[in-house]
């Protein structure tokens, strides 16, 4: 097994981890290495999955969009989180056509973005916070009130 797989098992394996997922904030669908499916909690109680391309962990940060497990496709756009200024910002389709979360802890979305670092230095990936960092980031926005639940 490759070293940023370990890292990424370990990862999944830690208190922090299981704690996230005691506390229903996330849980664990799969891992296909490279790419791991969690669960993300909104304030609504329904579950987001992301699918987070891994590879280089922890490293590099992961990359990753929201997931539909049962087509094992990106999700549909219209399906995607719907909400204020925050949640717009942060889940925009139209960015890198949806396979990236604009994010500060994205692989993908952090490049070219050198001011995030000074501008956003808590959310800015830290591969000292593992996974966890990623997810408690993408579980913050949708408990946020930016965040709008779905139609009952």
């Amino acid at each position: 097994m490759a070293p940023d797989e370990q890292a990424l098992r370990a990862d999944l394996a830690s208190a922090r981890f299981l704690s996230g997922e005691d506390r229903n904030r996330w849980q664990f669908e799969q891992l296909q290495w490279p790419y791991l499916r969690i669960r993300v909690t909104a304030r609504d109680g329904r579950q987001y999955t992301l699918r987070l391309n891994c590879s280089g962990f922890p490293t590099s940060p992961p990359t990753g969009t929201f997931w539909d497990s049962t087509a094992n496709a990106r999700l549909a756009f219209d399906s995607w989180p719907r909400g204020g200024e925050r949640i717009q910002l942060a889940f925009k389709p139209e960015w890198k056509n949806g396979d990236a979360l604009y994010i500060p802890c994205d692989r993908e979305s952090l490049v070219g973005h050198d001011g995030w670092v000074t501008q956003y230095p808590q959310l800015v990936w830290n591969p000292a916070k593992g996974i966890c960092h990623y997810l408690e980031v993408v579980h913050e926005l949708l408990q946020s009130r930016d965040y709008v639940c779905a139609a009952a």
